[in-house]
């Protein structure tokens, strides 16, 4: 295990929360990013360029800082039973998204764009090694059972 459960959900945070704050202050260099550009021309999706009086880029960025803010919660009070139901249903909608996103180029340009499938990529490599991370940290039937008091 590389990173705990705490420390990617604090990665995942801080991630969202830089994108939130470059779309609130220069959307154009989040949309023209070289990841989002690399990634997009390799997937062969549309460009997207984003303008600063673009209302679409507000709500982007409070709806990302609402998922942060739910990782916030978990990382000040550390429930891992709501990481273990919230974390795969993030992931496929991720997943989802992305793929929607790969599969429909130039059917929906709100979607099918380099921008959506850059995130939702980072998104789902995010949750998918949260969902790892989380399986291993959870205690086996073993170590939850153990008799106590025996003597050898």
């Amino acid at each position: 295990m590389l990173l705990s459960s705490k420390n990617i959900c604090i990665l995942h945070f801080t991630f969202l929360n830089a994108i939130v704050y470059k779309l609130l202050t220069n959307p154009a260099e989040v949309s023209g990013h070289g990841f989002v550009f690399i990634l997009g021309r390799a997937m062969r999706l549309p460009d997207t360029e984003f303008k600063e009086d673009d209302p679409a880029v507000g709500l982007i960025a409070i709806l990302l800082l609402y998922v942060g803010i739910s990782d916030l919660a978990t990382i000040v009070t550390p429930n891992p039973k709501f990481l273990e139901v919230a974390v795969p249903f993030r992931l496929m909608l991720a997943f989802t998204v992305s793929g929607f996103a790969y599969l429909t180029p130039g059917s929906n340009m709100a979607i099918s764009n380099s921008m959506v499938f850059a995130l939702s990529f980072v998104e789902v490599v995010l949750q998918f090694w949260l969902f790892l991370t989380l399986r291993e940290e959870r205690p086996t039937p073993a170590q939850t059972h153990s008799p106590q008091g025996q003597l050898e």
